[in-house]
């Protein structure tokens, strides 16, 4: 009886060292403010009317499109968990320059053994440097993880 004991508790460490998702930044898409005017202009409408969904993470009032860039960044999650990964998500870390992260109105899931990707999209500065940190959390059997990667190019 022992023996099982000992048997099912090393099976659950095992299995819980052997979880884990791996993080990987895939790439950066910057696309000038201007190209997509529409959209510009809808978030400032959101944020005007207390209506904006995401990170806000400077509060000044937006100047003109053509001081503005949305970075898109891109990172690989691998799950080689034998279970899925839930509620995985990706925070920006700003830098100076930067007005907001868009928000996420998906949930994503990471099934077992697959590859999924997560994107995250800022608004910032147009002379603004793309590299920055990101925190991407998942859950595994409604353990949180979080992983700090850096991103950009």
């Amino acid at each position: 009886m022992i023996l099982l004991l000992i048997a099912a508790v090393c099976g659950i460490g095992l299995l819980y060292v052997s979880m884990g998702v791996q993080v990987r930044f895939d790439r950066c898409v910057a696309t000038e403010a201007p190209t997509q005017q529409a959209y510009f202009d809808q978030l400032l409408h959101q944020l005007s009317s207390g209506a904006f969904t995401g990170t806000v993470f400077d509060r000044k009032e937006p100047g003109l499109s053509d001081q503005y860039q949305f970075l898109t960044y891109t990172v690989l999650l691998t799950n080689h968990a034998n279970i899925d990964a839930a509620a995985a998500e990706i925070r920006i870390t700003p830098l100076p320059g930067d007005l907001l992260q868009l928000g996420e109105t998906q949930e994503l899931t990471v099934p077992a053994g697959d590859e999924v990707t997560l994107s995250a999209t800022i608004l910032t500065g147009i002379h603004t440097q793309s590299i920055r940190e990101a925190v991407v959390t998942y859950y595994i059997w409604g353990l949180p993880f979080t992983e700090t990667i850096t991103i950009g190019s």
